[in-house]
């Protein structure tokens, strides 16, 4: 029960933080809406193509914004100085899960803006399986974001290269999977369990090497 105290502690800290630079707000909707809006240029105003490109996109959004989230996670913390604070406190267990939720939350809901806002300035559609691949892959994808960023949190900013390296590539099943999984007319059943195997894994190697990150 005090591990359980301690994660929605981490959590709610978390999301506090990131709502006090309304984060939502400044980061992951102009994003999203940049994204969206550069595809279309980018593609052009056939809707046949805008049709073909609209389930990929939220995970090509999401995967970008992914490098500069997982500053979020040690290195901000670090510079302001209250990492070593916040981790002797928590623990290992509740600073990672509590963290994973937050950055789960902020993953899920720039999806979303950007989902949203492809079918509603392509007017293209997307399966309903898309649901859940994305809370599967952004699941995925934040269980990397998370281990990554407190891995290159002594590093500082100048790490910033390197987290987009390894962030990237970790990504990239979510973003198959999930786009086939999105695309109407597709059976999503077999890239549905590929997101769970990728989610097992992920929250696995998680679990594993993030008390060791925390050992400096």
């Amino acid at each position: 029960m005090a591990d359980a105290g301690k994660v929605l502690t981490v959590f709610t800290r978390e999301l506090a933080v990131e709502a006090s630079g309304r984060h939502l707000t400044r980061v992951a909707v102009p994003f999203s809406l940049a994204g969206v809006l550069l595809a279309g240029l980018a593609f052009g105003p056939a809707p046949s193509v805008l049709q073909v490109v609209a389930p990929g996109l939220p995970w090509l959004v999401v995967l970008l914004l992914a490098a500069p989230l997982s500053l979020t996670v040690a290195v901000a913390e670090r510079e302001d100085g209250c990492w070593d604070l916040l981790r002797s406190l928590a623990g290992p267990g509740p600073l990672l899960w509590g963290k994973l939720a937050a950055m789960w939350v902020w993953l899920t809901a720039t999806w979303t803006a950007a989902a949203g806002l492809s079918i509603i300035v392509m007017g293209a559609g997307m399966a309903l399986s898309s649901v859940p691949a994305a809370a599967l892959g952004t699941l995925g994808l934040s269980s990397a974001v998370v281990v990554y960023g407190t891995a290159a949190s002594a590093a500082g900013r100048t790490g910033t290269g390197l987290l987009t390296a390894l962030v990237l590539p970790a990504g990239l099943p979510a973003l198959v999977a999930g786009t086939q999984a999105s695309t109407p007319g597709v059976d999503a059943s077999s890239w549905l369990l590929l997101l769970l195997a990728y989610d097992l894994a992920a929250l696995a190697v998680a679990w594993a090497v993030f008390p060791t990150l925390l050992e400096e």
